[in-house]
């Protein structure tokens, strides 16, 4: 039986699933119509099926959805983790749910430690506001490592993407399936472009801020922040759908958003060919999905002084925070977010309010 939290403010509400730690849904509520543009897998409510879900598949992919917290990053090959984590494969318990001064908050902890370190989940929801405020702290910790929130986006009917500014985009030196019977990918592996709007394929370039860029692939690309950004951003626009996801982040702390398209590109259990139409935007601090030995170790962006691993050790409690959300628009061209102390403004005109003290 699955266990779920919901926690609601006015005009917004956000349930986690308490046995995986993930964002179960989250529903904005604008005009009489609810806003709700995350993925969730296909087979999420399926009755479990040993033919699908074998012994060997991480905990994570049973019911992934919407949003989750990854630590380490894609591969413990330190602790030998289940893939991301276990902060996105193990049970969290409700600590509190709490009125705050006009909203609500809750905070649950991690029933494992990650490095040593006690893990709790803090989410904030602000009446009005469309945005989930998340707070992932870590307290004693004695190691480094990749981090990111997996976000995964329905674009089955298209989006159109934007960002903060982007120094470039690379993919690493295979695919990420590379290897696999009946996984299929278009991006040259390895490849590099400072335009996300041409970015080399086997079927030609291709348009990273537009979904989908072919059918029947999964694909990965890592895009690195611009440092001298403080707040970054990633938006999706959903034209059939009316409405827009956002992302922000601090830069300093997740200097890197990692694009997972996955369009039915994996015929093997449990996608069997029907994860379509997603797009994962990964805020990080990551060496791409390279793991957590090679994110924590010298590598070509540490070379260049973008980190790849959040140290632990670096203060007795380590916070990482972002926002994601979501507003209705009749908006037909990619959204550019301005963010200002206590407002964000799309480029279609729509504003809403923003606490960006929860962020950095």
């Amino acid at each position: 039986m699955i266990s779920l939290h919901k926690l609601q403010a006015r005009g917004i509400s956000a349930t986690l699933d308490l046995g995986l730690g993930q964002l179960h849904s989250l529903v904005v509520r604008r005009n009489a119509r609810d806003i709700n543009p995350w993925a969730r897998v296909p087979w999420a409510d399926a009755p479990d099926d040993e033919t699908r879900f074998g012994a060997e598949m991480p905990p994570h992919l049973r019911r992934m959805s919407a949003d989750f917290f990854c630590a380490p990053f894609v591969l413990d090959d330190v602790d030998g983790a289940p893939a991301h984590g276990w902060p996105a494969n193990g049970r969290w318990s409700l600590v509190n749910d709490l009125p705050i001064e006009n909203g609500r908050e809750a905070t649950f902890v991690l029933e494992k430690k990650v490095a040593g370190a006690r893990v709790h989940k803090v989410w904030t929801l602000l009446d009005d506001h469309p945005f989930l405020y998340q707070c992932h702290r870590f307290t004693g910790g004695n190691a480094a490592l990749p981090m990111a929130h997996h976000m995964m986006l329905d674009l089955r009917r298209g989006g159109l993407l934007a960002f903060s500014p982007k120094l470039w985009a690379q993919t690493p030196a295979s695919p990420i399936d590379a290897g696999a019977e009946g996984a299929h990918s278009v991006l040259h592996y390895p490849a590099k472009s400072n335009d996300l709007t041409s970015f080399p394929s086997r079927i030609g370039a291709v348009d990273l801020t537009r979904y989908p860029i072919a059918d029947q692939h999964d694909d990965f690309v890592m895009l690195v922040d611009d440092p001298s950004v403080e707040l970054g951003w990633a938006s999706a626009l959903r034209p059939a759908s009316h409405d827009v996801a956002m992302l922000i982040k601090p830069v300093s702390t997740l200097p890197q958003t990692m694009l997972w398209l996955s369009n039915g590109g994996r015929s093997y259990a449990p996608w069997n060919g029907e994860h379509v139409g997603v797009l994962g935007i990964e805020e990080a601090c990551s060496f791409g999905a390279s793991g957590r030995i090679a994110s924590t170790r010298d590598n070509p962006l540490t070379e260049l002084g973008i980190a790849t691993a959040i140290d632990l050790r670096a203060a007795k409690i380590v916070e990482i925070r972002t926002a994601m959300g979501a507003l209705p628009t009749s908006a037909r061209t990619p959204l550019r977010l301005h963010i200002e102390a206590e407002t964000v403004v799309l480029s279609d005109g729509t504003s809403a309010p923003f606490a960006g003290h929860l962020v950095t």
